[in-house]
């Protein structure tokens, strides 16, 4: 099973109509453009919706490949226009990688084995409208994202800046 067999099996542990096109919304623009064309967006507030979850969450999670197809790339993805708490960002990326956690715990044998075989990337991002003062920004980047072992900072960008997401998935 390669990479896009396996975004199908991911696409289908959603509900259909929480699949999204783009990662935009709450006044907050991502960009799509440099990004793999094969990809897997979920907005989570229509998943969490749906399986009526009440935990935090952030607003999407875009599953893709990179260049080589070796690698799959998860983005967590928080949208923030206005201003923000840094430790409920923490708090909602989190929920997100919880729940690819446990999506991944129900996944097929076959994608199961399949994931096993590639190299997971997870990568906590912020875009954000407003600058962001001094004490948020020391707190967002202490701030970690635990996922299957590994500990990652959160990365930020500012929404509506022309490739923002392919900026952070290349840093």
């Amino acid at each position: 099973m390669g990479l896009t067999e396996l975004l199908t099996e991911i696409e289908k542990q959603v509900h259909g109509e929480c699949l999204s096109k783009s990662c935009s919304g709450d006044g907050c623009r991502v960009y799509l453009t440099g990004t793999p064309s094969n990809r897997v967006i979920v907005d989570l507030e229509c998943e969490f919706d749906r399986r009526k979850i009440s935990t935090k969450r952030c607003d999407y999670i875009l599953f893709c490949g990179n260049a080589s197809q070796s690698n799959l790339v998860i983005a967590l993805i928080e949208l923030k226009s206005g201003s923000f708490k840094s430790p409920e960002v923490a708090d909602q990326l989190q929920g997100g990688a919880d729940f690819v956690t446990e999506m991944f715990g129900k996944l097929p044998k076959k994608a199961s084995t399949a994931l096993n075989t590639l190299e997971i990337t997870c990568i906590p991002m912020l875009f954000h409208g407003k600058g962001i003062d001094r004490f948020q920004l020391r707190e967002l980047e202490r701030a970690k994202i635990s996922f299957r072992s590994q500990n990652t900072a959160i990365k930020r960008s500012k929404c509506g800046q022309a490739k923002n997401l392919a900026s952070v998935l290349r840093r």
